[in-house]
């Protein structure tokens, strides 16, 4: 019983469209906020071994989640834009979504909404200063 307990707690975090450096700032973040999140890992696309786009994955545990403003840098680079792809039940997917919107420009490509589970995507991008 207790899987199905962490499972709810827990959001699974896809990165697109970017390399390791953008990959590492974005689980930087997170990694801030969220002390417990699992290892990142990539994975290739289709294809040849090597070949094909890369995708970025970490399991985010929200129980962990700390108070964000003094383990968050103030603006985060990255050098293109990001597709976030988070996973998970609806109210840990919107503090991990609140989270990135801390350190990034977010926007919100759309979002589909199951019975127990959520899947929702964002395009990350770095703030401009105003």
């Amino acid at each position: 019983m207790t899987d199905a307990r962490e499972s709810a707690d827990h959001v699974s975090v896809h990165l697109t469209d970017c390399g390791h450096q953008d990959a590492g700032a974005v689980f930087g973040v997170l990694e801030a906020v969220f002390p417990e999140a699992g290892p990142p890992r990539g994975e290739t696309g289709p294809g040849s071994p090597g070949s094909g786009p890369m995708i970025w994955c970490m399991s985010v545990d929200t129980r962990t989640r700390t108070g964000g403003d003094a383990a968050q840098p103030q603006e985060t680079p990255l050098s293109g834009a990001v597709t976030a792809d988070l996973f998970g039940a609806a109210d840990p997917v919107r503090q991990v979504k609140e989270e990135l919107e801390r350190a990034f420009a977010v926007e919100h490509k759309g979002h589909v909404s199951g019975e127990h589970e959520m899947e929702l995507r964002l395009r990350l991008g770095a703030r401009t200063a105003s």
